[in-house]
């Protein structure tokens, strides 16, 4: 169908080398191309696609050019290629190993327009494999958000099926964030090589960020179970646990604001998508970063949404034994923190659940809330004119909670 009714030959781009901007895209051609794309994303596991080398290479090519369909259809095929380890039916099938060697190694060749101005050391600046391309700078921004994006959908497809390549992805991502401070990496081999030179692109390092949110969240239009996707039982825990030393240490040892708050947006992510039950084995860790990614993510109106998810996930503990322990050597900051959520202007979701927050707060142990009720009851009446009225009764429940504790003369321990 694409051969036919577009400009796409899939036996020409089969061909290496790979090189950018040979196809102009027409919306015609666009159109056809993402009907293909929901097609290969709806395929169940094992089937043969024909010529799938000459398609790879095309959705390669096609997902630099900011077409994230072709980016989630690359992520399905990843998720349910056969491994090398498993039997080959038929000859000429394209092995996840095989298609993995092209994501990593295949160099794409960019026209002068697209001259590379930074590379990696093992590329030359006019040629670089797609992986390369993510820790670059070129004259055309766009291309490496747009890689970033691929290599996101890419990994979600890795990271579903528990293929140990992930790992490779993720710290792609985490080079990216961490790309003006001192710190290196040493699973990313030249690290911050000529790190003073670089003038890393920020919104290509908040999409770093982002693609951690791809990871993470459940898609509805592709890889979840309806869409036949290879899920592993348990794959979220497992990140979870591989990521959170990592993001501790980066966090702790950043000399960048900006690197600190992208590694907050990051791991804030990692966070609001983990089951509860791993969070609370780790809640003692985990909520002086949680705390800094609330205080961090009040400042844009765009991050609404992630910082309700932390917010439930701040509720959870407050609302299970294992957390409340870890709470209580906090509380006076979890307090000071929520009172400044509890006015939030963009999502009333949030304001509610800050209100939540600070209810389930009033029954820790007394002599750690004691010396904060007039603060918590000073910041409740803004909240009993709030437009919305759920957030008025759950004001309402909260003054009456803290009131009592105010009146209270029994010490609770």
């Amino acid at each position: 169908m694409l051969s036919t009714h577009t400009s796409f030959q899939l036996n020409d781009v089969e061909r290496l080398p790979l090189t950018f901007g040979k196809y102009d895209i027409s919306p015609r051609d666009e159109g056809i191309l993402l009907l293909f794309t929901s097609v290969i994303i709806a395929l169940r596991p094992k089937t043969h696609i024909p010529n799938i080398r000459g398609l790879l290479h095309l959705f390669i090519l096609t997902l630099l050019r900011g077409v994230v369909p072709v980016a989630q259809a690359l992520g399905s095929m990843f998720n349910k290629l056969i491994s090398k380890s498993s039997v080959v039916e038929k000859s000429g099938e394209l092995t996840l190993e095989e298609a993995l060697d092209v994501i990593f190694n295949t160099k794409i060749v960019f026209s002068c327009n697209n001259m590379l101005q930074r590379c990696n050391g093992s590329s030359n600046g006019s040629e670089m494999a797609l992986t390369d391309l993510c820790l670059s700078i070129t004259n055309d921004r766009s291309l490496q958000t747009n890689a970033i994006c691929g290599l996101s959908w890419i990994g979600k497809g890795l990271l579903l099926r528990g293929h140990e390549k992930i790992k490779d992805i993720t710290m792609i991502f985490i080079e990216c964030l961490i790309s003006d401070t001192k710190i290196s990496l040493p699973l990313i081999e030249g690290s911050h090589e000529n790190n003073e030179e670089q003038k890393w692109d920020p919104l290509a390092r908040k999409c770093a960020a982002e693609a951690f949110h791809v990871l993470m969240s459940d898609a509805e239009v592709c890889l979840n179970k309806k869409f036949h996707a290879t899920i592993r039982p348990l794959y979220k825990q497992r990140f979870f646990s591989s990521m959170m030393p990592i993001f501790q240490q980066l966090i702790s040892r950043s000399d960048s604001s900006l690197s600190r708050c992208l590694l907050l947006r990051a791991f804030a992510h990692v966070m609001s998508d983990t089951p509860l039950i791993v969070i609370l084995n780790e809640a003692k860790k985990l909520i002086p970063i949680l705390l800094d990614c609330l205080s961090m993510l009040t400042k844009d109106i765009q991050d609404k949404d992630i910082l309700y998810g932390l917010l439930l996930v701040l509720s959870g503990m407050l609302t299970e034994k294992n957390g409340q322990e870890a709470v209580i050597e906090n509380a006076h900051i979890i307090i000071n923190c929520l009172i400044k959520l509890v006015d939030y202007p963009h999502k009333t979701l949030v304001r509610e659940t800050a209100i939540q927050c600070l209810v389930a707060l009033s029954e820790l142990p007394h002599a750690r809330i004691y010396p904060l009720r007039t603060q918590v009851l000073r910041a409740l009446p803004k909240c009993l004119d709030d437009t919305k009225r759920s957030v008025r009764h759950e004001a309402v429940k909260c003054r009456q909670a803290w009131a009592s504790i105010a009146s209270s003369r029994s010490l609770r321990f």
